[in-house]
């Protein structure tokens, strides 16, 4: 399924067109969230993987050979609609990013996990950097690196919104999942005091990134700047 949120438009200069590959949910997306097209700068063109929910994705194992299948044929379908760059919508995807940029010349960033390198070097080395995921137990050296020594913490199971994606629940309190996302903030400076830098895993934390920037008084990155940051480098069609 297509979903565009601006027009689209064939001319000489054509705008620069993000493509997202959206997991097959229904909850509330937030300005912020990779799923709302708002999030965003210029165009967003959606492609639903029917397949992929957030309990077949947010695993401790690389994906299914039939799920990555899907995810590859979902990409075909973004490139052949002359997208800008390629994007995901769930962080623990960063498992295809090998695949899916080797489809073509497209650009391809699966998920914020992809900066780990990046804001480890600016931010003097992995010590000095967490991350804040969906689910702490499931996120591993997989969508880390082997070599990976960045300080991990999450939603816990309980918490209202890890419950309302997971059974993609059509309402969802945004104060009440602010409070959760700055409680998971404080867990992680907890487990490592020497932060400098926070890197957003879930794309569905992001409507709280401006939050927990203020409450950590740190730097915080999402895919939402990754996006950004790759479109803005693609010269214009």
């Amino acid at each position: 399924m297509l979903s565009v949120n601006k027009p689209i438009v064939s001319a000489m200069n054509k705008p620069k067109v993000i493509g997202v590959l959206k997991l097959n949910t229904h909850f509330p997306r937030l300005a912020g969230d990779i799923g709302n097209p708002d999030s965003f700068r210029y165009p967003v063109l959606y492609q639903t993987v029917t397949s992929a929910i957030p309990a077949n994705i947010t695993i401790a194992e690389a994906l299914p050979p039939l799920l990555q299948k899907d995810f590859c044929d979902a990409a075909t379908l973004l490139i052949d609609q002359n997208v800008s760059m390629i994007t995901t919508s769930c962080g623990f995807l960063t498992t295809m990013q090998h695949q899916l940029s080797a489809l073509s010349d497209t650009p391809v960033i699966c998920s914020a996990l992809c900066l780990l390198p990046l804001i480890a070097a600016v931010h003097g080395g992995p010590t000095h950097v967490g991350v804040l995921t969906f689910n702490r137990e499931t996120l591993n050296e997989k969508h880390l690196g082997a070599e990976s020594t960045v300080c991990v913490e999450g939603l816990l199971p309980q918490d209202s919104l890890r419950q309302v994606i997971i059974q993609d629940a059509a309402d969802l309190n945004r104060a009440t999942a602010q409070k959760e996302a700055l409680a998971a903030c404080d867990r992680l400076l907890t487990l490592q005091p020497q932060l400098r830098a926070i890197v957003l895993e879930c794309t569905n934390l992001s409507p709280y990134k401006q939050a927990i920037k203020e409450h950590s008084g740190m730097a915080v990155y999402d895919i939402v700047d990754a996006v950004h940051w790759l479109v803005e480098s693609q010269p214009s069609s």
